[in-house]
């Protein structure tokens, strides 16, 4: 049994796909007042949730930037930001599956999940985007019915300062 995740995925890295959804990261980001810094997104990550598939609480960030041995990586010192979801399947074509945040910084084993859990229930329509700060903890809940695809984007600038 797989233990964090459990769903099948593919890395595409088309470029209409970045002119498609970076004015929607850069508008979030303005409209949050976050107005972080970044410059790059890595590969985007299509995701396919079949039946009981998952990805258990985690967050896409972490305290160390990408350590690139080629210091002329675009990559190199640079830390994930900004996370994008974008939802391929609409919400009456599969149940569970939901995105759930926890915007407290630490541990899941930690939550109390009655407190403070939040569901994104937006981005049910096909279509729809979400962009969340990338060291905010979230999960996908298991799949009870039908399939759920998404695509996902990690925008990466320097660290925060």
């Amino acid at each position: 049994m797989k233990r964090k995740r459990n769903s099948d995925l593919v890395w595409l890295n088309d470029i209409w796909i970045y002119k498609e959804l970076h004015p929607y990261i850069h508008q979030a980001n303005k409209n949050a007042g976050w107005n972080f810094q970044w410059d790059r997104s890595e590969s985007c990550q299509f995701t396919k949730y079949k039946l009981n598939q998952y990805y258990d609480w985690h967050c896409d960030s972490w305290d160390k930037p990408y350590d690139r041995k080629n210091p002329n990586n675009p990559e190199h010192g640079k830390i994930r930001k900004l996370s994008m979801t974008c939802q391929l399947t609409d919400g009456s074509e599969y149940e569970g599956g939901e995105l759930e945040f926890d915007f407290r910084n630490y541990e899941p084993h930690m939550r109390d999940e009655s407190k403070h859990l939040r569901k994104a229930k937006e981005i049910l329509p096909k279509g729809s985007i979400i962009v969340f700060p990338s060291f905010v903890w979230h999960r996908v809940k298991p799949v009870t019915k039908g399939v759920r695809y998404s695509l996902v984007m990690w925008n990466l600038g320097y660290p925060f300062k």
